[in-house]
């Protein structure tokens, strides 16, 4: 918390303004200003650096000592080198991820193609989707219930679902989204329509309170199209229950762009950040909170654009353990909300599993 708050200070965080005196303090309450720490700070020369957000590791099991992860778009070579923290109890890590933005419409070479499950003839999770009214696409991310009926809707993010506010109430939404219809695979159609939205908003979080979800439903129209299947003939069915995310834990993901892909949580995002956010009619820099990010293993992507909404679970696939709601431009890192929060909202949600499988 410490070098967040010197951070935002300092003026470090690429998409944010300084920040000091009281307002620093409504911020982050928990941080202290000792002068080790400054001075730490400026001796390492991380004033240089430009930062998205700073994690933390949490819940290790195999033993090794926690690191605190300080994510940079760009920075000194000297400040990018591991560095030991004050009293040498524990580890910063400078890790590049590159301007991390939401941009639902943005072109991307890799993309231009999106992954279409089927299993047993029904339309699966991990594929492409979209508002019927929008040129864009996300992913499916599962089936889930209310605890309080028997409808069933689609999870996904408010940016996917609902174009970040935009998306009227009852819109339809298809799959495959309309830019990703080509000669080959099932044509565009409705699977679900637009019904509710944790809304996205924008200001500097002594005045809004930092974000700590980007998550929307639509109501299934007709459930027999639909499977809780995640993927293709390699994939997995949707967990039935889910898990607070831990430094160290191996995942998997199944989303519209890069399909099937593993990585390795990393840190919390347990300290305000800002991401910028453009759609058609909602341009705007949203602070988060309490999100976590995942490695790419095996030097490809975990996540790239338009793999927005995919659920992530554990490398066994018994268990969920988030959202991914945005990721790095070169698909190293994403960022994920946890399943456990997003299961409180709407009154409550349970994953469906074993349908139409």
């Amino acid at each position: 918390m410490n070098l967040a708050a010197r951070f935002l200070e300092h003026g470090n965080y690429v998409f944010a303004e300084p920040l000091s005196g009281r307002t620093l303090a409504e911020v982050i309450p928990a941080a202290v200003h000792p002068d080790r720490v400054e001075a730490y700070f400026e001796e390492l020369g991380f004033e240089g650096l430009a930062v998205q957000s700073v994690g933390y590791e949490e819940g290790r099991s195999d033993g090794e000592p926690p690191r605190v992860h300080v994510y940079v778009t760009k920075g000194s070579r000297k400040a990018e080198r591991e560095v030991q923290a004050p009293g040498g109890a524990v580890k910063v890590e400078i890790d590049r991820v590159g301007r991390v933005l939401v941009r639902p419409e943005m072109a991307s070479g890799v993309s231009n193609r999106g992954n279409v499950f089927t299993h047993k003839n029904r339309l699966a999770c991990g594929s492409s989707c979209a508002p019927s009214s929008e040129r864009y696409a996300g992913t499916l991310g599962a089936l889930v219930r209310k605890r309080s009926g028997a409808a069933m809707y689609v999870l996904s993010n408010n940016h996917v679902l609902a174009a970040c506010n935009h998306v009227p109430v009852g819109m339809p939404i298809l799959s495959p989204a309309s830019m990703d219809a080509r000669p080959g695979i099932r044509a565009p159609g409705e699977i679900c329509r637009h019904s509710e939205i944790c809304e996205l908003r924008s200001g500097v979080p002594a005045l809004v309170n930092p974000l700590r979800e980007d998550v929307a439903l639509a109501e299934v129209t007709d459930q027999k199209l639909l499977t809780s299947w995640q993927g293709g003939s390699d994939g997995f069915d949707t967990p039935g229950t889910a898990a607070l995310p831990r430094s160290g834990l191996k995942v998997k993901k199944v989303g519209r762009t890069t399909g099937l892909t593993t990585g390795t949580v990393e840190s919390l995002l347990n300290t305000p950040f800002a991401i910028p956010y453009k759609s058609r009619f909602f341009t705007a820099t949203v602070w988060f909170q309490d999100v976590w990010t995942v490695k790419a293993e095996g030097g490809s992507a975990f996540a790239l654009p338009r793999d927005s909404g995919s659920l992530v679970v554990d490398d066994t696939g018994g268990t969920a353990i988030g959202l991914i709601f945005a990721a790095s431009p070169q698909g190293d890192y994403g960022f994920i909300i946890p399943m456990t929060r997003i299961a409180g909202l709407f009154g409550g949600l349970t994953l469906v599993a074993r349908h139409g499988t």
